[in-house]
């Protein structure tokens, strides 16, 4: 959902600075949520995402340009089942794909640090990110 339906990083064209942005304070609200509930030890998310790196870690090859067929394979599955657990907390706290896209977006091109928690989901439903946090696992669970 987020993969399909993310544009190019950057200025979203809804964007504006954080003081300015109507809504602000259930915008924090989502995202505030989306942070405890990504952290949180009995959503198993982070362990969620711990595990599936431990699990393909050895398939994945260091210092080696061209990607094998089989990470995209991999990086599929991870983001089918991560994209299964998102829509979970979504629908959990009654917020649409639509809405939170447009404050995962606001955020995002923000500057306050806080919200580093939305660029860590965005980014993880990007392959080259994913990419790297295969071979940051291979090396850390080695």
């Amino acid at each position: 959902v987020l993969a399909q339906e993310e544009g190019p990083r950057g200025a979203h064209p809804h964007s504006r600075g954080r003081h300015s942005r109507p809504g602000a304070g259930m915008a924090e609200t989502i995202v505030g949520k989306l942070e405890a509930w990504f952290m949180d030890d009995d959503t198993g998310v982070e362990q969620f995402v711990e595990e599936f790196a431990k699990a393909h870690k050895d398939v994945f090859e260091l210092d080696v340009e061209e990607h094998k067929q089989e990470y995209m394979s991999i990086y599929l599955d991870f983001q089918k089942k991560f994209e299964s657990k998102l829509e979970a907390f979504l629908s959990e706290n009654g917020v649409s794909h639509e809405a939170f896209l447009d404050e995962c977006h606001k955020h995002q091109s923000g500057t306050d640090a806080g919200f580093g928690i939305v660029d860590v989901l965005l980014a993880t439903l990007e392959f080259d990110v994913f990419m790297q946090m295969m071979l940051d696992a291979k090396t850390r669970f080695a």
